[in-house]
């Protein structure tokens, strides 16, 4: 039994040491403890209970041993004493039988036996009270056993704690790693997106490029020599001359430089998160044929820029420029835009208006496609870009998920302040619903609209397992509207009717000068034969003195009457009407000089603007064919 104790004993120290291991090891756990350190501090702890748990069995079984030995050995001494007591009745009876026969050395033989017997006796209840003492002992060490084994247990148990709250303690560090490696990885990303977006360079399409500096050669002659001419020949209020060679221009020319567009109905597609509005857009880009691609990217829970989708010979992935400049990216950065991505850059839209990506589709050879971040989107930004370019579709899609039952009030002021397109709503997947709360939802809806007072085309009833044609229906009968396409014909056919009537204004001038040309030669030629006939009157004055000579004084000259009464005439003519008539004529000369002069410089004046109109209306013309039809 002392053995066993000793064994005991034994046991507890390592025990202890190997707690006191376990403590040394915690404390020199760092934090970046891994999975392997873990791993042995779980083992040392399943170690530790499997040695309390083979203490404990045996515990038990040194309890069960020392209960069974001292249960034997009184069952085993009840016996001999009950043997004992039996053979002393038996002895005492022949003791009693040989005093009656008189045989005393069979009863000294007998007494011998008893005393031994007696003897005997005492041992085993020495040995019984012996076992009982031993018994105890152990009942003691057994008791001393179990206080040990809870103090363990209890060590055990705040090991355990402590384990388990370092375990946590490093999932927490595990997961703040994770996620400042996950952090680290999109800044990366966000780094990686903005050093190509900055280092892009003006796409390599020849066409593009020529696109673009036709354009931009037309815009540049519009508000330089176009303008001056048109500001120098007619009164233009200031804020008509900004309008026309201004806004409408830039207008145009970004109009004219998305090629994607040309021509193409225009549809804009925005929607809250989740209501479905990829799965529309990927059903009309195949027309659920299974041969036709679909969207060649990813796609991403939220579109984060809005982004052109059009037909093309080839995939492309390009942006545009707050400069409306068109440079390309690769695949891999186009597919970096995401929220989390853009979350890490700010003032994103110093550096893009909006994405074009084309790729070969023929059902977008007369369609175009913007995918927008719509207008629920916590970003100012997102909203701006979106309202840039929403305006330069032909329609706007409004997509609701029928199970949100809702309509986002930040998304109708934005539409009531700016919208100034027509508006379809599709309350999309109605197949989630019954038909009583389908139309309910869209009651709600149409309310909603039409208490802020937004009008709405149509509501479309969608969802992946209604046809097609309930939403390519209304698509096809929206008409594209050129109005900014057409700026330069507009502007074209101004200046040709500017032309024409310069050209009349310079064949009336012209006209004009002629007529005070031949006006002015009428009037040379009367004041010469007004000249003239002063000159006749004078030679006739001159001529009606008679020359008289005399011999006893100075010559004279002498005159009659009735040459008198004719030089009188004469000169009151001369005086009168001879002069009067000069000077008339002079006066009309000099009049008719000065209109004439005036007349040829208005005459300069609108041939000259007539030639700088005509050779703007020559530039544009040209220059208009040069872009592509």
């Amino acid at each position: 039994m002392d053995s066993l104790s000793i064994a005991l004993i034994v046991v507890c120290v390592i025990l202890v040491c190997i707690i006191v291991w376990s403590f040394s090891r915690k404390d020199n756990q760092t934090d970046n403890a891994s999975n392997e350190e873990i791993s042995q501090l779980q083992a040392l702890i399943s170690e530790k209970e499997n040695t309390i748990s083979s203490l404990k069995n045996e515990q038990k079984e040194m309890s069960e041993k020392s209960e069974a030995l001292i249960t034997q050995l009184k069952d085993k001494n009840i016996k001999e004493l009950k043997a004992s007591a039996d053979r002393i009745s038996e002895l005492e009876a022949g003791i009693q039988k040989a005093l009656a026969g008189g045989a005393d050395e069979i009863i000294r033989k007998k007494l011998a036996e008893v005393d031994k017997l007696t003897s005997k006796v005492k041992k085993l209840e020495e040995d019984l009270e012996e076992a009982e003492d031993e018994a105890d002992s152990m009942k003691k060490k057994t008791k001393q056993l179990q206080i040990q084994n809870s103090e363990l247990q209890e060590e055990l148990d705040n090991e355990i704690r402590k384990g388990k709250k370092l375990l946590e303690e490093i999932g927490d560090t595990k997961s703040r790693l994770e996620q400042v490696e996950k952090d680290f990885n999109i800044r990366q990303e966000a780094l990686d997106f903005v050093k190509e977006i900055l280092t892009a360079k003006l796409t390599s399409d020849k066409s593009v490029n020529n696109l673009y500096q036709t354009v931009d050669n037309i815009v540049d002659y519009i508000r330089g020599d176009v303008r001056d001419s048109i500001i120098s020949i007619y009164n233009i209020p200031a804020e008509h001359q900004q309008a026309i060679f201004g806004s409408e221009l830039f207008a145009w020319a970004i109009a004219k430089k998305k090629s994607w567009i040309q021509g193409k109905t225009s549809i804009a597609f925005v929607g809250e998160f989740s209501a479905g509005k990829t799965s529309i857009v990927n059903r009309i880009l195949s027309q659920d044929d299974p041969n036709v691609p679909r969207l060649p990217v990813s796609t991403k829970a939220t579109t984060a820029i809005p982004t052109y989708i059009s037909g093309g010979v080839s995939t492309f992935y390009q942006f545009v420029t707050p400069g409306n400049e068109l440079k390309g990216i690769s695949e891999n950065t186009f597919k970096r835009v995401n929220k989390d991505v853009l979350d890490q850059v700010k003032g994103v839209s110093s550096l893009i208006q909006y994405f074009v990506m084309t790729y070969k589709n023929p059902n977008l050879n007369k369609l175009s496609i913007l995918d927008t971040p719509g207008f629920n989107s916590n970003d100012s930004e997102d909203a701006e870009r979106t309202i840039s370019v929403i305006n330069e579709c032909d329609a706007l899609f409004w997509v609701f998920d029928v199970n949100a039952g809702t309509v986002n009030r930040s998304s109708i002021k934005i539409i009531k302040e700016n919208l100034k397109k027509p508006l379809y709503v599709v309350i999309n997947q109605i197949d989630t619903k019954s038909k009583s709360d389908v139309d309910s939802v869209e009651n709600l809806i149409r309310k909603t609209l039409q208490d802020e007072g937004i009008k709405i085309e149509a509501v479309i009833r969608f969802s992946k397992k209604e046809p097609l044609e309930k939403i390519m229906s209304p698509i096809s009968a929206i008409k594209h509207d050129n109005s900014r396409e057409q700026y330069l014909d507009e502007m074209i056919s101004m200046l040709s009717e500017k032309l024409k009537d310069l050209t009349n204004d310079t064949k009336e001038a012209h006209k004009k000068s002629n007529s005070l040309e031949s006006k002015s030669s009428r009037l040379i030629d009367e004041f010469n034969r007004a000249i003239a006939a002063l000159g006749d009157d004078c030679v006739t004055v001159s001529n009606i003195p008679q020359y008289n000579s005399r011999f006893f004084r100075e010559d004279d000259f002498r005159i009659s009457q009735a040459q008198y009464n004719e030089f009188i005439t004469t000169l009151e003519r001369i005086c009168q009407g001879r002069l009067d008539t000069l000077c008339d004529k002079y006066n009309q000369q000099m009049k008719t000089v000065s209109e004439m002069q005036d007349a040829w410089n208005e005459h300069s004046s609108a041939l000259y603007n007539q030639k700088r109109i005509e050779e703007c209306l020559e530039t544009l013309t040209r220059l208009s064919k040069k872009l592509p039809k």
